[in-house]
């Protein structure tokens, strides 16, 4: 598959294989894309998974969809998997942004960005 880029990522005794995709795409399409060829858009549940996956991507100017979704105001930003969030660093609240974005260009640890999930952008499938 063209544009593909894998990652084993190990955090304690978990490892998690995540596939960067290289090819643009809304948060709909891509999480579509992920669910067909992998599980689904990556689900990255702590905070040393962010800084390991955009270290191992060497990609400095880039965002990533991941499977992180705003749901209501009641149970707030949710991962594809049903957990809540728990890493809290966003670099700039966009509240009319219901997708959020791994963002490698932005500085120190604020690393998430909700933007429109309509934009395109390359994205993180997580594998078995």
């Amino acid at each position: 598959m063209e544009g593909v880029v894998c990652h084993g990522l190990a955090v304690g005794q978990i490892t998690s294989h995540y596939f960067l995709i290289q090819r643009p795409m809304s948060w709909s399409k891509a999480r579509e894309f992920c669910q067909r060829h992998y599980v689904d858009l990556a689900v990255l549940n702590m905070e040393d998974q962010y800084f390991t996956l955009l270290n191992a991507t060497l990609a400095k100017k880039a965002s990533f969809w991941l499977g992180l979704q705003w749901q209501s105001i009641f149970s707030g930003w949710t991962w594809v998997n049903g957990e809540e969030l728990s890493y809290k660093q966003w670099y700039r609240r966009n509240y009319e942004g219901q997708c959020a974005s791994l963002e490698a260009m932005l500085e120190k640890d604020k690393k998430l960005l909700a933007r429109y999930c309509d934009e395109p952008h390359m994205f993180v499938c997580q594998g078995q």
